[in-house]
């Protein structure tokens, strides 16, 4: 058995040793890709995570802007309630003196005059 297995391998030494350096291959083949992989997602990682940065500073800006714009909404709405209570207080016009017919003219010199 011995005799038949060595006859076997001095034939095939050279198949066999191949098989191996292929096996051997395709293992560092697969590990330089899975190195490749990991570095493309690392760097995708890094520009998402600039990209996150970015927005997160645009977002700030918009916060800031829209407490701003809160402050002047209210202060608007303010001097509107104030001109709408100024409208309501108007000052109410001095009364002007009716204008008297000729009658009640003539009746209030006779009644002036009478008096003296």
């Amino acid at each position: 058995m011995i005799k038949i297995i060595t006859k076997i391998l001095k034939k095939s030494w050279k198949i066999i040793v191949g098989i191996i350096v292929v096996l051997l291959g395709i293992l560092t083949l697969n590990t330089f890709r899975k190195r490749k992989t990991v570095e493309k997602i690392d760097e995708k990682l890094d520009e998402n995570e600039k990209a996150v940065e970015k927005l997160q500073g645009k977002i700030e800006q918009v916060e800031d802007q829209k407490t701003e714009i809160k402050k002047k909404i209210v202060a608007k709405k303010k001097q509107i309630q104030k001109t709408k209570s100024s409208k309501l207080k108007k000052p109410t016009p001095k009364k002007m003196p009716k204008k008297t017919s000729t009658a009640t003219a003539k009746k209030n010199i006779i009644s002036k005059t009478k008096k003296k």
